[in-house]
């Protein structure tokens, strides 16, 4: 039985559909091959080549909060999309269209709560993933500027809880709503006009919540995407970081 498995399995890897994909037969055997494969197959260019073996232990990357992060958010986007379907960005209708979702839609209290739960806990995996770099050093020569992109990712975060902590327009929404842009507001120069681009005018009512629900499901997932995909390609290019302390015990 297990040598006709092996056998179905050595004819699919011969195949030209897993030929079009992985573009090799077997797994590589000497470093050029491996090399070769991380060049050519899409589904694992994105990984460096190499990665040094200190940089792989879960007590230097605090349990791998960047990937939990990462896997979080693909879960907000799920599930997020799943909302989408149900939540009626109106100022009359938010609130009941929330609590549709909660009491009578089929999984909605579940999706909801995974939206929600996730949402938290990715802010706190960014933060400990933030700190873990800090502390370990590996924001230094040559991975500056992906500390930049770290910190924007960082913003973008809270700003993505924040805004879906206004879309349901209860009370608690509407005055964060209202607080938000007070605090846009005392911004020097351009306070009353980002203000105004927030609310929609000079109140706080549909307009603002419409904008609000942009920003959640749009402006901030796109801004999102294209900085986490370039925080990929920057760590491949710059390669992962390894603890600082083991060039120390090299030099002496």
């Amino acid at each position: 039985m297990m040598d006709k498995l092996l056998l179905v399995l050595q004819g699919i890897r011969r195949s030209r559909v897993w030929l079009s994909i992985f573009r090799r037969e077997g797994l590589p055997q000497t470093e050029a091959d491996r090399l070769a494969m991380n060049r050519r197959n899409f589904f694992v260019h994105i990984l460096p080549a190499k990665i040094y073996k200190e940089s792989a232990r879960l007590s230097y990357n605090w349990l791998w909060m960047g990937v939990i992060a990462t896997w979080l958010f693909v879960i907000l986007l799920l599930t997020g999309v799943f909302l989408m379907f149900y939540y009626v960005p109106s100022a009359e209708r938010a609130y009941d269209s929330v609590r549709e979702i909660v009491n009578a839609v089929p999984l909605g209290r579940f999706m909801r709560n995974m939206h929600k739960w996730a949402a938290e806990l990715m802010v706190f995996a960014v933060f400990f993933h933030m700190l873990r770099v800090f502390f370990t050093g590996s924001y230094q020569n040559p991975r500056e500027f992906n500390w930049v992109i770290g910190v924007l990712l960082l913003v973008i975060t809270v700003l993505f809880a924040f805004s879906g902590y206004i879309l349901p327009w209860d009370q608690l929404g509407y005055y964060a709503a209202k607080i938000a842009s007070n605090i846009a507001a005392g911004v020097p120069l351009v306070g009353p006009y980002v203000q105004q681009i927030l609310l929609g005018g000079t109140d706080l009512w549909q307009p603002a919540l419409l904008r609000w629900y942009v920003i959640h499901v749009f402006v901030l997932p796109m801004a999102m995407i294209f900085l986490v995909a370039f925080h990929f390609w920057r760590i491949r290019k710059d390669e992962y970081s390894k603890p600082y302390w083991t060039e120390e015990r090299k030099r002496r």
